[in-house]
């Protein structure tokens, strides 16, 4: 049977719809989804989360998180909202990464972050952040965050509208042994295997450099924006 020209557009209107209402958390169910521990009644310390900023970050590393989301805070689940506490070191990153079911709002606490994100058009949209300005990521965007200071840390708390946003680092997904071959890199690069090999010896198996000042960090050091390192 052959679908007019209107009823298809009407199914595809409608699957445009549906796709659109299914790129995010579902809406909840019932006031929340929990249980209490081995069987005790769900009390009001059941919805809260200690210690979130009790975040140590390890020598060598660029910064260290800590997450409140369905897994490590059963209380989200359901809710479609999440908290990371991020604490960067000096010359500290959070990498290059993106979160594909989730819009992240990144609030500074402390210390001065350059941040940014790519848009599909390859296009950067960066600024120097301060102690209580925010900035918004866009929803499956590849972003970053980069302490500005060689001498002093920065902390910050992010806020992502998924009980589970995920995350996916560039470069481990790219330079650790599980990651993308180093066949399909170089060809990607444009670069020879030796290239990517030596990128590759020298990626950290956590992922999260700190920056030196062999590696773009310093007080000379300067960003897209023209401002220095502090």
């Amino acid at each position: 049977m052959a679908i007019s020209y209107r009823t298809g557009l009407a199914l595809l209107v409608l699957a445009a719809v549906a796709a659109v209402a299914s790129a995010s958390d579902a809406d909840p169910l019932a006031d929340f989804v929990l249980s209490g521990v081995n069987g005790a009644p769900v009390t009001g310390a059941n919805f809260a989360f200690r210690g979130l900023n009790n975040v140590n970050v390890t020598s060598g590393q660029g910064s260290a998180a800590k997450a409140a989301n369905a897994a490590t805070f059963p209380a989200l689940t359901s809710q479609g909202i999440s908290y990371t506490f991020v604490n960067y070191a000096p010359c500290g990153q959070n990498p290059i990464h993106t979160h594909p079911r989730a819009t992240e709002i990144l609030y500074v606490i402390e210390g001065q972050l350059f941040v940014g994100f790519v848009d599909t058009n390859n296009t950067l949209f960066s600024t120097t952040l301060n102690a209580g300005d925010v900035f918004v990521f866009p929803r499956g965007l590849i972003h970053f965050q980069q302490n500005t200071s060689p001498n002093n840390p920065a902390k910050a708390l992010a806020a992502l509208n998924s009980q589970n946003p995920g995350t996916q680092r560039i470069g481990s997904a790219l330079f650790l042994p599980t990651g993308i071959p180093t066949s399909i890199s170089q060809v990607a690069f444009n670069a020879q295997a030796s290239a990517i090999e030596a990128i590759k010896q020298n990626f950290p198996a956590s992922g999260n450099p700190v920056g030196t000042a062999n590696t773009g960090c310093g007080p000379s050091a300067t960003f897209p924006s023209g401002r220095k390192m502090m």
